[in-house]
């Protein structure tokens, strides 16, 4: 029997940071260089892992 390991919000956080990084070539609406997702200050690093546990909670309820 195979079982996947459930990412972390802390991971899927970052995953969708960098994502949403790469996707404006690492640049804010202003045109200013993202940092890195440990640079972050912990309220933006939250405010992502927020983010990151809603949408698995619509995903995971199918809604």
């Amino acid at each position: 029997m195979f079982f996947k390991v459930r990412p972390t919000n802390d991971r899927l956080a970052q995953d969708a940071y960098e994502a949403y990084a790469a996707s404006t070539g690492n640049k804010n609406v202003r045109g200013e260089e993202l940092p890195p997702f440990a640079e972050l200050g912990a309220p933006v690093q939250n405010a992502w892992k927020l983010a990151a546990e809603a949408v698995r909670h619509r995903v995971e309820l199918n809604f």
